[in-house]
Formats: C-alpha cells, sequence, structure tokens
C-alpha cells in the first residue's frame, strides 16, 4: 500500500486526497485550520473548502503535521503559492528522505518572483531532486465528483514523473509525464492572471470574440516569457498551457475569472480578495508577472493590465481601451520575441 500525505485541505487539496483514497492508498490530510479536522470526521466532509463530497472516514485530516507525513511515500503540497515556502520548511524535518514530492500550487512567490521549484529547492533541498509538479484543467469539484480530467506532471528527471504518474493515475484522471518543470510552473501560473482578464471581458460585456481574443493573445504572452526563462514552448500547447487556460477563463467554478467579473462590477481588488476564503491566486501572481516581465523585457500588455487594476487602482475601462488602442502588429511576429 502506498502512503499518500497530503498538505493543504482546501478544495484542491481534499478532492486530490479523495482521489488518491480511492485508488487504494492510505491517504492522510495536514490542515492548517484548527478544528477542522474534528469537523471532517463529525460531518464526512470538508464543508468549508469542498461542500457536499464526502470525506471516507478512514481517511485522517489532522493539524500535526508528523503524523500526517510518517511514512509517507508521496507527499502532496496542496497550499497556495504564497504558504508554500512556510508550509515547507515546518513539514521539512518529518518527510521521510525517499518520498516523492509533488507540488500542486499554481504561482509564483511574489517578493522573490521564485517559482514553486525554486522554493522547494531552498526548503526541500534533499527532496528536491525527486520534486514533481502537477498542472491541468483540473477543477477541485470535477475531480471529487469522479468526473474525468487530465493533468500534466514534470519533473526535472522524467522517470521521477513517471513514478508519481504510476501512483494517480487513472482512467478518471489521466496524467502525462513532462520533463518541462519551467514550462508546466509557469502555464499554471499564468493562466490565473490571463483568466482575471477574460472575467473582466466578460463582466464588461464586451462578447465572445473579445474573450477569445484576450486569452488568446494571453497565451501569447504566457509562450514568450515562458521562453525567455527557458520553457519549452510546446508545453504551451499542452494540458498545462491552452488546457488550463481554457478551463480557468471559461469554466465558472474558476476563481480568478470570477475576480475580473467582480472588478468589471466596480469592485475593487483588494475588497474581492479580501472576502474570498478560498485564494485567487492570479490577484498576487500579477504582480510577481509584472515584475518578471520587467526583468526580462518581455512585453506582456494584458498582463500588466491585469496588474495595475489590481495592484495600482487603474481603470479597468481605461485598460481596456488602452489595450485596444496600441500600435499594429504582426500576429505571429511576436508569438516568441519579446517585443510582441
Amino acid at each position: 500500500m502506498t502512503n499518500v500525505a497530503v498538505l493543504g485541505a482546501g478544495a484542491f487539496g481534499t478532492a486530490l486526497a479523495i482521489h488518491s483514497h480511492s485508488l487504494g492508498h492510505r491517504t492522510r490530510v495536514w490542515a492548517f485550520d484548527k478544528g477542522l479536522p474534528e469537523e471532517v470526521a463529525e460531518k464526512g466532509e470538508n464543508k468549508p473548502y469542498l461542500p457536499g463530497f464526502t470525506v471516507p472516514p478512514d481517511m485522517q485530516f489532522t493539524n500535526d503535521m508528523a503524523e500526517a507525513l510518517e511514512g509517507a511515500n508521496l507527499v502532496m503540497l496542496a497550499v497556495p503559492s504564497g504558504f508554500m515556502r512556510s508550509v515547507t520548511k515546518q513539514a521539512a524535518p518529518h518527510i521521510p528522505r525517499d518520498s516523492l514530492i509533488t507540488s500542486t500550487a499554481k504561482g509564483i512567490e511574489q517578493d522573490s518572483l521564485a517559482m514553486m521549484s525554486e522554493v522547494i529547492a531552498e526548503t526541500l533541498p534533499d527532496h528536491a531532486s525527486h520534486a514533481t509538479y502537477l498542472s491541468g484543467p483540473s477543477f477541485a469539484k470535477d475531480l471529487a465528483s469522479r468526473l474525468p480530467a487530465d493533468v500534466s506532471l514534470a519533473a526535472a528527471d522524467i522517470e521521477t514523473a513517471r513514478g508519481v504518474q504510476e501512483i494517480l493515475h487513472s482512467p478518471l484522471l489521466r496524467v502525462y509525464a513532462s520533463d518541462d518543470v519551467i514550462g508546466v510552473q509557469l502555464g499554471g501560473a499564468l493562466k490565473n492572471v490571463i483568466a482575471v482578464a477574460c472575467g473582466a471581458a466578460f463582466g464588461l460585456g464586451m462578447g465572445a470574440s473579445a474573450l477569445a481574443a484576450v486569452m488568446t493573445r494571453g497565451l501569447a504572452e504566457l509562450a514568450r516569457l515562458g521562453v525567455a526563462l527557458g520553457a519549452n514552448p510546446l508545453t504551451f500547447l499542452g494540458l498545462a498551457g491552452v488546457g488550463d487556460l481554457t478551463l480557468t477563463c471559461h469554466g465558472e467554478l474558476s476563481r480568478n475569472r470570477q475576480l475580473g467579473v467582480q472588478l468589471a462590477s466596480g469592485r475593487t481588488a483588494q475588497e474581492v480578495v479580501s472576502s474570498q476564503k478560498a485564494v485567487a491566486e492570479g490577484y498576487r501572481t500579477a504582480a510577481a508577472v509584472h515584475a518578471l516581465s520587467e526583468r526580462t523585457g518581455v512585453e506582456m500588455p494584458i498582463s500588466e493590465a491585469v496588474y495595475l487594476v489590481c495592484h495600482q487602482g487603474a481603470s479597468i475601462r481605461d485598460e481596456a481601451t488602452r489595450l485596444m488602442t496600441r500600435p499594429r502588429k504582426d500576429e505571429l511576429a511576436g508569438i516568441f520575441h519579446p517585443k510582441g
């Protein structure tokens, strides 16, 4: 029997734990929220984060990190990117030396601009060589509902990814192995920013054509930055790129899309984010992408507009006008060149 520890009892962590348990793995979940393990045990569901889905009685939730990690063969880090550093530091003394690691966080650390692979290299140096990074179109509710989904799982050594693939792959969750750690992480992070823009376009009533244009040109920005940072451009045509982008920009369950819709209604980003229990990663990631764009010289006008609205108080309508009145461009000439 494989022992799986899921660190993070949010919607996606809980859904992954339910999936893992359904495959016959012994699965334990570490929860940050005090009292949540007792509530889950009593009610048989994680009502604050994933209501309506039964948590098996033998799937343990705990606030004790050491207890959750004892004997773990696979440790899944299902925490927001802003908490990855603190959680992995806390977990480090308790993770068995031969454990595989999988990060599901879709974001960039705001202060350091580090991807999760860089954070894990610093906080879990003994495990960094067998760490993997999961991304792709996979809403927590779909996974918990046992609806089919496909995801990408990357590791520096693709054999490591295949090892985790063997543990998580099923007829309902197809896991594709990859060796593009940078591309898979960037796809998962940047699509959240573009989803905010798509939600805003929808909320402003701009129509389906504009929504498709924002998503497509957002994909071009994602690819340009990815290439500048060493990613394989083909990754952005796959599950961690266009796949996750499509779901997050169009899916009504997307918190980042909802953030954009709320911005279009006149609310500030701070008002929306402070009212949500779950994290809309696109809000924080927009600031990190702005800094990365400046550092690399990669032009990212849609991402910049999201940053200005979310963090600088810019008018969302003014930014939409600015995007539509930019100088004329050749479409393909800018796809993999910094000046797009």
